[in-house]
C-alpha cells in the first residue's frame, strides 16, 4: 500500500468531539506495518503543541488553503541552544 499524502501537505482531519474539520500539515508518513490495513502518519496543527498519529482514511486533502501552506518541509526539533559565554576584557591595573 502506498501513500496518498506527501509530507509538507495540508490536509482535514476532524478530531475526536469536534464537529467539523481542521487544519493539519503531514509532518511524517510512519513506517509501513505487515499486517496493517491502513498506512499512518503523523500531523501537526498550527493552533496545538502536540502531534497526532492518524490513520489515512481519517484523512481528507486540503484544496482550499493556498499552496503556500501545502509544501512547507516538515520543521525538525532541535534542543535549544546555551547562550555563549561572553568574554570580557579585564583590565588590569593603571
Amino acid at each position: 500500500m502506498s501513500f496518498k499524502f506527501l509530507v509538507g501537505q495540508a490536509v482535514g482531519y476532524t478530531p475526536i468531539g469536534e464537529k467539523k474539520p481542521g487544519l493539519f500539515k503531514i509532518v511524517r508518513q510512519m513506517p509501513k506495518e505487515d499486517q496493517a490495513i491502513d498506512v499512518y502518519y503523523r500531523i501537526k496543527s498550527e493552533t496545538e503543541n502536540h502531534e497526532r498519529n492518524v490513520a489515512e482514511c481519517h484523512l481528507t486533502p486540503d484544496i482550499s488553503i493556498d499552496s503556500a501552506w501545502r509544501r512547507l518541509p516538515p520543521t525538525i526539533a532541535t534542543a535549544p541552544r546555551r547562550p555563549e559565554k561572553v568574554r570580557r576584557s579585564v583590565r588590569r591595573g593603571r
